[in-house]
């Protein structure tokens, strides 16, 4: 993961979403309000002093168990402002090759998510979670130039309302499992899904840099014996989805864009046994 990923992550985390934890009895209300700073200190140059990072943030949360514990429901609405947000930045400019830690002045990051896990009955269960996030550059004066702008006498760029990197504006997962006892025995078949807008790959926010949104797909189907063997035959990225998990620019302003792709349709058969 490259810095601009690790900042957005820092920011909130959407790689994937957690289940919050699931009381019994009635809805539980949950607000979170909280304050904190970095202490500052100081870089490999001494004249470098990276300033105090603050942070306030505000959540509002509601979890339910409904319908005798068949449907777990939990929303979240969230609020994070950053203040001398701490980032690592590398320097691509013409005859740079620098990474350094920097602060920028004002990030935010903003949203609703919710998950749900569902069991309508004992052969039949799944999941569906989402989110929606925001996640900016509120002031960033002398931010570093995307790929498209960076000339001769280019030395930074004003990236004030640019979108964070690393952070999909939309995201959501969900899968099912039906199961059919046969005798002492079982089989079952699932389902997986997930899908992510596009995002930047890179601090700048390169037009060249931007990964776009995507969907995979998996399948399942198995038998588990009464002497604890199961045998399962899976499908993942079953429509092939080409997509890139990060984008990276190579420093120094070559041109070069390097990327990791998504993992292409694949087949399989896994036996495994409980001891």
């Amino acid at each position: 993961m490259g810095p601009a990923a690790t900042a957005a992550a820092k920011i909130r985390p959407m790689a994937e979403i957690i289940p919050l934890p699931v009381p019994v009895g009635s809805p539980e209300p949950i607000v979170r309000i909280t304050r904190h700073f970095t202490k500052p200190f100081n870089t490999v140059l001494t004249t470098a002093v990276i300033k105090p990072e603050n942070v306030d943030s505000y959540e509002l949360g509601l979890k339910n168990q409904l319908f005798d514990n068949q449907l777990v429901l939990n929303v979240d609405i969230f609020d994070t402002e950053i203040r001398d947000y701490q980032v690592n930045v590398v320097d691509s400019g013409p005859g740079a090759l620098r990474g350094y830690l920097a602060n920028i002045p004002k990030v935010r990051s903003r949203g609703i998510e919710f998950d749900t896990a569902f069991a309508p009955s004992e052969n039949f269960s799944g999941y569906l979670s989402g989110a929606w996030t925001e996640g900016k550059y509120v002031k960033f004066a002398n931010g570093p130039c995307p790929l498209e702008l960076i000339g001769n006498s280019t030395a930074a760029c004003d990236l004030s309302g640019k979108p964070l990197p690393g952070l999909s504006k939309w995201a959501f997962s969900g899968g099912a499992e039906y199961r059919v006892p046969l005798g002492e025995d079982m089989s079952y078949v699932g389902v997986d899904a997930s899908y992510h807008s596009s995002t930047f790959a890179d601090a700048s926010d390169s037009k060249y840099l931007k990964i776009g949104g995507y969907s995979v797909v998996n399948l399942r189907a198995g038998f588990i014996t009464s002497s604890n063997w199961e045998f399962v035959v899976w499908a993942k990225n079953i429509f092939d989805t080409r997509y890139f998990q990060y984008l990276q620019a190579q420093p120094g302003n070559s041109g070069a864009v390097f990327g990791l792709p998504g993992d292409p349709r694949t087949y399989g058969v896994t036996v495994r046994v409980k001891l």
